[in-house]
């Protein structure tokens, strides 16, 4: 498939998406509890100095945001206008001026070299089409000693007790709120997916070498605390359709 068409097809389905993404278990915040622990990861991997900060795929600035209320500059870019629009809003409401947003492609971010203290993400590399390149673009646009940080998790690891698990959330859903949890309603097409290397177990489990393999020195941490929370956040039918575990990768450009 063309890489015009595969981003086109990316950004049609987020500018469908942005009306409930927010509400979502595993995309929105569900408790203050979670958001505490989001906002004390957050501050552990980025440190206490006034970084410069580039979200890259920043949706609906779930992590801008929570940047923006500790106190570092940050810029959100997405492919998503609709997305984007939520992100400014939710900005505004909450009176931050140290945080902007604007359409961005996250694999050709068309930001100067060696501007940014810091590159993160969450929940993107999965729905990339060329991830390598899009390394790559981020250890450009990092200052020297800059870090990139990538918050995901195993959720395309193909293992069958997920899998399991996932099928019995799907029945508790489909039961209690009368409603097609099987439906594919809200994903990509079978043809933009085989363009996503990382929906594929080999891929996706090669993360943190890949950004070895761009010249990052790697560290991998596990969230275990943020977990819990949102977890804890979720009624059962969720908790069993989200049986995955979050993780963040962390490269340094030397």
């Amino acid at each position: 498939m063309d890489d015009k068409i595969v981003k086109q097809n990316i950004t049609s389905l987020w500018n469908k998406a942005y009306i409930n993404y927010d509400e979502c278990y595993a995309h929105g915040l569900k408790s203050e509890e979670e958001k505490q622990e989001w906002l004390k990861f957050l501050k552990k991997v980025i440190g206490k100095q006034p970084y410069s900060v580039l979200d890259v795929g920043a949706g609906t600035g779930f992590v801008s945001l929570l940047l923006a209320e500790l106190g570092y500059t940050c810029k959100g870019i997405d492919l998503s206008e609709n997305m984007l629009s939520k992100a400014k809003e939710k900005a505004e409401k909450a009176g931050f001026h140290n945080v902007t947003f604007a359409i961005g492609d996250a694999e050709d971010t068309k930001e100067p070299a060696e501007q940014y203290d810091i590159v993160i993400n969450r929940h993107l590399v999965w729905t990339l089409p060329h991830p390598e390149k899009a390394i790559k673009e981020w250890k450009r646009v990092l200052k020297p000693g800059g870090r990139l940080v990538i918050m995901e998790g195993n959720w395309h690891y193909n293992r069958l007790s997920d899998r399991i698990q996932v099928f019995f959330g799907k029945c508790l859903i489909t039961l209690v709120e009368h409603r097609n949890a099987f439906s594919n309603d809200g994903d990509y097409d079978k043809d933009t997916k085989e363009e996503l290397p990382m929906m594929k177990s080999r891929n996706a489990k090669r993360l943190a070498r890949m950004v070895q393999d761009a010249g990052m020195k790697v560290t991998v941490l596990p969230m275990t605390e943020v977990d819990r929370a949102e977890k804890k956040a979720m009624p059962l039918r969720y908790r069993l359709l989200n049986p995955h575990k979050r993780i963040t990768v962390i490269g340094v450009k030397e």
